[in-house]
């Protein structure tokens, strides 16, 4: 029987937003910005979500992390248009506090950039805290930033449930270890609507 669950850490891009549309169109004006060509979707889809320290690995081995986030940072202004809300993620999260579990975002995306689409969402204020892969030294699928989200929740990961939609979560809550439910994603624990989590975890009556 799983441990109850008293913290929930969401993924954020493919979790609480969507955001692949315009990660696409950032991701090849940083590459363009650098002198390399752009990739198509399909290739893009391969490596989206692992975190910039990989991007720099695969395409840019002369430039800095930091030099790579802060372009994706600059670009992203103009486009934050192109990302959408998950329609349940405000109703959802504003449950997980009702019933008095803790709630944080554990992203590869940087502390700025995530806070602000956050925000533009309305979704900051509905969540306890935020973790991002250059506060926690590395991005996913290594599990810091994970136990970055449990910590600034003030939860242990026995106690805590990772949402995600990627392999590089599934991956980063195996090392964590955590809990892992994957939305739309894998062949464990998983769920296909952000709402059905709710099934999940207690209601204040069976805490």
């Amino acid at each position: 029987m799983a441990a109850p669950v008293h913290a929930v850490l969401f993924d954020m891009d493919g979790v609480l937003v969507f955001s692949e549309d315009a990660w696409f169109t950032v991701y090849n004006l940083m590459l363009v910005h650098f002198g390399r060509a752009p990739v198509g979707r399909a290739e893009f889809n391969s490596i989206y979500g692992n975190g910039a320290a990989a991007d720099r690995d695969a395409y840019l081995p002369d430039r800095t992390v930091e030099e790579i986030e802060a372009t994706y940072t600059r670009f992203f202004e103009d486009h934050l248009g192109q990302i959408r809300p998950n329609t349940e993620a405000r109703g959802v999260l504003q449950e997980l506090r009702r019933r008095g579990i803790r709630t944080a975002v554990a992203t590869n995306t940087t502390a700025r950039l995530a806070r602000r689409i956050l925000d533009l969402q309305g979704l900051l204020s509905l969540v306890d805290a935020t973790a991002s892969a250059n506060e926690a030294g590395a991005g996913k699928p290594d599990p810091a930033v994970v136990r970055l989200a449990a910590e600034r929740v003030g939860t242990p990961l026995a106690r805590c449930l990772f949402v995600g939609d990627s392999r590089f979560d599934a991956r980063a809550a195996a090392l964590a270890p955590v809990r892992f439910l994957g939305l739309g994603h894998g062949d464990g624990e998983r769920i296909e609507r952000l709402g059905e989590i709710l099934d999940l975890v207690p209601t204040p009556s069976l805490r």
